[in-house]
């Protein structure tokens, strides 16, 4: 039996889009509850059917580990610092491979002389952010549908000339 290629990480192109809407969708469906209600999981899952998440495909940098042609996860980056989505087939959990979409997107940033990165974090994504160096910010509830999710809100700050950012890149509140 021939063995499967090594995955590798390729620029996000138009033709991976119906596969990462999927993985998306399962991902969530299969991962999800064991951090979220059965009501925040099909909220949050019926985002693979907005249209705002396929634009995001299209329309920010992007990359998706693939191994024989079969996405295994997938990043991507505003040109303004913003991690806006990282996800990881169920089928490949806890195997390193966020990891290296992860640090994909921070060598991308560097590439494109940003300074900072933000994101927000699910609680089955935090544990990675912060060990690739991301701070938390703060916590924000936003609400899906009618239902409420609280999500972390995170930066990382690259490296500028060699002189870390001084301040978070979100504005702090007094509350």
């Amino acid at each position: 039996m021939p063995s499967l290629s090594s995955p590798r990480i390729v620029p996000l192109e138009e033709a991976h889009i119906p596969r990462l809407l999927d993985l998306f969708e399962q991902s969530v469906r299969r991962l999800g509850p064991a951090h979220y209600s059965p009501e925040q999981v099909e909220q949050w899952a019926r985002g693979a059917h907005h249209p705002g998440l396929a634009s995001q495909l299209r329309e920010h940098h992007g990359w998706v580990m693939e191994q024989e042609g079969m996405p295994l996860g997938f990043v991507t980056l505003s040109d303004d610092g913003h991690l806006s989505l990282l996800y990881v087939s169920a089928d490949h959990p806890r195997q390193g491979l966020g990891g290296l979409l992860l640090e994909r997107a921070l060598q991308a940033a560097s590439q494109l002389g940003l300074h900072s990165l933000t994101t927000e974090a699910s609680a089955f994504s935090l544990a990675l952010f912060l060990r690739h160096g991301f701070e938390q910010a703060g916590l924000e509830t936003v609400e899906r549908g009618g239902v409420s999710f609280v999500r972390h809100r995170l930066y990382c700050r690259l490296p500028s000339q060699g002189q870390p950012l001084k301040y978070p890149p979100f504005p702090q509140s007094n509350e």
